[in-house]
């Protein structure tokens, strides 16, 4: 919420001054230029002193014609339901002070420095301010956050509130939880106590603290078990394709399959043939049956000449 009790705005205004116009007064920085705008500052705040809610008077330019000065009346006036015709009051203030120390034709009075010519004088309408309460709000909030303020008028007193304000039409009702103006607009920031935490777009979803931690440690134990059962027969897939021998490459369960006690003594041919033959074929070296008294005989070679 924001409290709108005095309204900042500005009259702009223009008038000539009895004095030659100078090619230093072109330049803000030189010494001619601020000696003559401290002084016509100076003068202004005497002349406007009584104007209801005159604050400072801000110089925009200083151009030929004598010297024309185009400037600024800052104001800060009270709220009122009747706060633009009040502005247009001071407007009418503002001219009638200065033109009442200009009625003389030398446009000055005995304690004055610079003389105006009255016929001079003149009320810049062009930098009017908007004075609705809406737009007095949009002036009061921040830059990003102008949308979403808008004014609450009680008598003489203007509030800017948003829908995070209790009893506005339309506000937003958090249950338990505070409404916080974000950029995005208002939404709901959720409480949470020692015994439940709330959710929900407007807090209002209750969630005990003990549900919750059983229903995670629900979660946790069945997530557990299926961890188990899925080693479980990861382990059980491995076991049956390895066997019961703990493990035993394919060609060592081969050899144990095809070498028991009855073939004690025989040789597998298998990795001796080729692909084509089955290597599970085995024979029988029987030494017992060799007669070792047998005599071999050996045909001597003959070479047989033949004539070229």
């Amino acid at each position: 919420m924001l409290c709108a009790d005095k309204v900042d705005t500005e009259v702009g205004m223009e008038v000539s001054v009895n004095k030659e116009f100078s090619p230093d007064l072109n330049d803000n920085s030189s010494k001619a230029y601020r000696d003559f705008t401290d002084t016509f500052r100076d003068q202004m705040k005497k002349i406007y002193q009584n104007v209801q809610g005159f604050k400072e008077v801000v110089i925009l330019s200083l151009r030929n014609g004598s010297i024309v000065v185009d400037y600024v009346v800052q104001l800060e006036l009270p709220f009122s339901p009747q706060l633009e015709s009040e502005y247009e009051k001071v407007k009418v203030a503002l001219k009638e002070e200065l033109q009442n120390v200009s009625q003389n034709e030398t446009g000055c009075q005995k304690d004055q420095v610079l003389c105006f010519k009255p016929d001079s004088i003149k009320v810049n309408n062009n930098t009017r301010t908007e004075l609705s309460p809406e737009a007095i709000c949009r002036n009061a909030a921040a830059v990003g956050y102008e949308d979403f303020y808008f004014p609450l008028v009680k008598g003489n007193k203007l509030r800017c509130v948003t829908k995070c304000a209790a009893g506005v039409d339309g506000a937003l009702d958090c249950h338990q939880g505070q409404c916080v103006l974000q950029r995005t607009g208002p939404s709901c920031r959720c409480f949470s106590t020692d015994t439940h935490w709330f959710s929900g777009p407007r807090c209002e979803v209750a969630i005990s603290w003990k549900a919750l931690v059983g229903g995670l440690a629900g979660t946790a134990a069945l997530l557990l078990l299926l961890l188990v059962v899925a080693l479980s027969v990861f382990v059980a897939r491995s076991w049956r394709r390895g066997g019961q021998g703990g493990g035993l490459s394919c060609d060592d369960r081969k050899w144990f399959e095809t070498s028991d006690e009855n073939t004690v003594g025989t040789f597998s041919n298998s990795g001796f043939e080729d692909d084509r033959t089955s290597k599970d074929e085995n024979f029988s070296v029987a030494l017992e049956n060799v007669d070792t008294n047998m005599t071999l005989h050996f045909h001597k070679p003959e070479v047989t000449l033949t004539s070229l």
